[in-house]
């Protein structure tokens, strides 16, 4: 638990107990009594800030980036932490080994990236795979797109496209329902879409992310 959070709980025990024995039970006059261990869990439950950086990453204006070297067993890869998101994906087996280069932003900030679906997204991944490669069936669980700006409970949908040899190639969107972490919402199954992908040279693409449900199936 972050410092800030620490001397946040203590404070909150602090200033709460000399009131116990006074106000237990009743209202003052600028509201409702509110028991010191309800203040207390309330600063508990509250998610840290923002998740930290990838090891590495670098960071700019408009957008990070980060770059890892994918395992033939599969595994995670760090998001690069950017506006408010971070976290992981869980990707598939991937054979020959090939780096793959992730790039977090929340605005198109290219121009050019392509509009996968109607509305805005929350969140853009672009992925650029370092050259051919065919990605197993099944990624790990775990892992998932993180921030607090991700509503717990909510669903959200997963777009991706690639782009092989200048063709565009869309793929099968899933949505999945937000669940509780550390750093506030989470939207896992993210490396799903790249379940069986067979990549025959060196590729680009980008996952979009949109509020609402907008696939037949899950992520």
């Amino acid at each position: 638990m972050p410092l800030v959070r620490r001397i946040a709980i203590f404070a909150a025990l602090a200033s709460s107990a000399p009131l116990l024995g006074a106000c237990a039970g009743h209202a003052g006059a600028g509201g409702p009594f509110v028991p010191a261990q309800q203040t207390l869990q309330s600063l508990v439950d509250q998610p840290d800030a923002v998740p930290p950086d990838c090891t590495g990453q670098k960071s700019f204006s408009k957008y990070a980036t980060d770059a890892t070297k994918l395992s033939t067993k599969g595994g995670t890869v760090c998001i690069p932490a950017f506006g408010g998101f971070g976290g992981n994906v869980a990707y598939p087996s991937a054979s020959p080994s090939v780096t793959l280069t992730l790039t977090s932003s929340t605005t198109n900030y290219t121009k050019k990236l392509p509009k996968l679906h109607s509305g805005t997204p929350i969140f853009y991944l672009q992925v650029a795979i370092g050259g051919a490669t065919t990605f197993g069936t099944k990624a790990k669980a775990g892992g998932g797109l993180t921030g607090a700006k991700i509503t717990v409970g909510d669903t959200y949908t997963v777009f991706g496209q690639a782009t092989i040899d200048g063709f565009p190639v869309n793929l099968t969107p899933c949505y999945v329902k937000a669940t509780k972490g550390k750093y506030g919402g989470v939207i896992g199954g993210v490396g799903t879409l790249l379940e069986g992908q067979n990549v025959p040279a060196s590729a680009n693409g980008v996952i979009e992310i949109y509020a609402g449900k907008f696939a037949g199936g899950t992520c």
